[in-house]
């Protein structure tokens, strides 16, 4: 089976910006995002992140007044291009208000059609 067949939720390949806070950094990064489900993303980093590490982030969302804050578990980790790694992470169940706002921003992403 091709890994979409493995997929929970559609995902959309959107370059909202995510930022992230490594556990036991005290500064923020900030990354482009590769694609973005009602459960999880993927984005790429210069960090190393550990699967199973959890940490905070913040993605940027044009249809969200601000940034939505939610904690994050590492999945996978795969390298990338020009030193970079790919991050797979999957949302900790939180605020059912932080929810609906992705999953609005996904359903109006989903609902247009290419240009």
């Amino acid at each position: 089976m091709g890994e979409a067949e493995h997929r929970r939720a559609p995902r959309i390949a959107r370059p909202f910006m995510v930022r992230y806070q490594p556990s036991g950094k005290s500064t923020w990064l900030m990354s482009p995002l590769r694609d973005l489900s009602s459960g999880g993303a993927r984005f790429l980093s210069e960090h190393a992140f550990a699967a199973g590490a959890v940490f905070e982030i913040q993605i940027v969302l044009p249809t969200a007044s601000q940034p939505v804050p939610l904690k994050a578990r590492v999945a996978w980790v795969k390298p990338w291009r020009a030193g970079l790694l790919e991050v797979g992470i999957t949302f900790d169940p939180g605020d059912a208000l932080i929810q609906r706002t992705i999953d609005e921003a996904i359903s109006r992403f989903l609902g247009r059609k290419s240009s």
